[in-house]
């Protein structure tokens, strides 16, 4: 439907393209398989077009300049369509630019909202480059820096750019591009060679499943035990009745002990423990829905955080497991 819609949109006829009809009927000869009438659509192109050659497929791509603007048609297969724009489309592009590109730099922050971060980049009266975007992703905001130039004027304005926001931030900045907030962690533990144990209530099992989508996290992650009900709380962690009477299976105290219980029961370097209420009703205690406590120990201390998420159950679980993360990574890192 994309190559109708553009002819339709150009005011262009669509014309069979002899040469590559041959080709597909040879593709298709050569392994025994006969042509359906689907795929001799695909030697439909866009009257005007650049044909652009598809190594991996049956369907061309098409390379359109009309009215001082580019208009690019790739196959939808990432296999195809990647190989394809970095083949044929991006040479395109940096010729047609003189060699200048336009590179993105993204510093990903997490334990600090997106009005915070843009409070203190502006408070520095240190940023005098180019405009930042903020992209939002949950309990995680996304610093998209961006810069023009030729390929070693846009690294250079982007690393400097970067150092000076590391400066303001400090470890509100946790990763860049690609990584999450779980590598950073997963590299931290193999780099310190430390182990960690979890214990999860409200979470669920959401943290020892981002924690076991690193391949090789075996290497640092000894185990995990979702002790949801109080019942298990005790005969699985070894927590206090009396302790969970007096305090409540949701508190600072069960975090805490659900942390040290894990390390202990696993032998692991460190802890961490989790507790609340995801909703969407109280429990027994009257405590507010998205309460949630969250301990990490090693051995010498324990750090706890509390907050009251919103955003209904997936998200209170999802966000434990991210502050969860976070708190560890600060621990790991010494703060």
């Amino acid at each position: 439907m994309t190559r109708e819609a553009v002819a339709a949109y150009l005011k262009r006829d669509l014309v069979l393209n002899e040469a590559w009809l041959e080709r597909m009927e040879s593709f298709f000869t050569a392994r025994g398989v006969i042509m359906s009438g689907n795929n001799r659509k695909q030697a439909m192109v866009i009257k005007g077009s650049m044909i652009l050659e598809n190594e991996r497929g049956t369907a061309p791509g098409s390379y359109i300049e009309d009215r001082g603007k580019v208009i690019v048609i790739l196959p939808g297969p990432p296999n195809e369509m990647q190989f394809m724009f970095e083949r044929s489309v991006l040479p395109k592009f940096k010729k047609n630019n003189n060699g200048k590109l336009r590179l993105v730099k993204t510093l990903k922050c997490v334990g600090i909202g997106e009005s915070m971060l843009e409070e203190k980049i502006i408070a520095s009266g240190r940023w005098q480059y180019a405009p930042i975007s903020y992209v939002s992703r949950g309990f995680e905001v996304d610093l998209q820096l961006k810069a023009s130039g030729s390929l070693l004027e846009a690294e250079a304005l982007l690393t400097e750019e970067e150092a000076v926001l590391r400066e303001i931030l400090g470890d509100a900045i946790f990763g860049s591009d690609d990584q999450t907030l779980e590598n950073v962690v997963a590299d931290l533990l193999r780099g310190k060679k430390k182990t960690l144990a979890v214990a999860e209530s409200c979470s669920g099992g959401q943290l020892s499943n981002r924690i076991t989508d690193i391949a090789g996290s075996s290497e640092y992650f000894r185990g995990g035990i979702v002790a949801y009900s109080t019942e298990s709380k005790i005969k699985l962690l070894g927590l206090s009745l009396e302790q969970l009477e007096n305090d409540g299976a949701v508190s600072e105290t069960t975090a805490v002990a659900m942390a040290q219980a894990a390390r202990k029961r696993f032998s692991s370097d460190y802890g961490i423990g989790i507790t609340g209420l995801a909703g969407p009703g109280s429990d027994q205690s009257g405590k507010p829905v998205g309460l949630v406590y969250i301990a990490a120990a090693d051995q010498e201390e324990t750090l706890t955080r509390k907050y009251t998420f919103g955003g209904g159950r997936l998200a209170v679980k999802e966000r434990s497991a991210q502050i969860a993360l976070n708190l560890l990574r600060l621990m790991l890192l010494g703060n």
